[in-house]
C-alpha cells in the first residue's frame, strides 16, 4: 500500500487541540481523508504532546488515537532524520519537539497547523501556516 501524500504537519499545539476535542484538527483530517491524503504527527512532538496533558487521561487516549487514524501518519525520527533534523534545531532555539514538527512541515512541503502562530519560526512560509483557534468553536 503506498503512503499517503503528507499535506500538513501538526504541531503540539494542535495535537493538545485535538486532545481537548476541539473540532478544528478533526475537520482538517476529514477533508483530507476525502482526498486521499494525510497530515503527519511527528514523533517527537507528539511526545511533547503527551507531556503536556500529563495526567489527563481522556486526552491520552485521544493523542493515541490521533496516531492511529487512516488520514495521519505518524514520522518516526531515526538516525538519518535525526541528523537532517538536527539542522533547524537551532533555528527553533533547540526546541525539539518544533524541530522534528519543523523539519517535517519543510520536508514534505507540507502546511504547518499550529494554536500558537506567535512562535512559528521565521523558516516557515506564512502562506504555509495553518492557524487554528486555541478554543473550540
Amino acid at each position: 500500500m503506498n503512503e499517503p501524500v503528507v499535506r500538513a504537519v501538526l504541531d503540539a499545539s494542535a495535537m493538545l487541540s485535538y486532545a481537548r476535542e476541539h473540532i478544528h484538527v478533526g475537520e482538517l483530517l476529514l477533508e483530507f481523508g476525502d482526498e486521499g491524503s494525510a497530515a503527519a504527527v511527528p514523533a517527537v512532538t507528539l511526545l511533547e504532546a503527551h507531556a503536556r496533558v500529563g495526567n489527563d487521561e481522556l486526552a491520552t487516549v485521544r493523542l493515541d488515537m490521533l496516531g492511529r487514524l487512516p488520514t495521519t501518519v505518524v514520522l518516526e525520527l531515526g538516525r538519518h532524520e535525526a541528523r537532517l533534523a538536527s539542522l533547524v534545531a537551532p533555528l527553533v532555539k533547540g526546541d525539539l519537539a518544533k524541530t522534528h514538527a519543523v523539519w517535517a512541515a519543510l520536508r514534505y512541503r507540507a502546511y504547518f497547523v499550529t494554536a500558537e502562530p506567535a512562535i512559528v519560526p521565521s523558516i516557515i512560509d506564512r502562506s504555509n501556516v495553518v492557524v487554528i483557534p486555541r478554543h473550540d468553536a
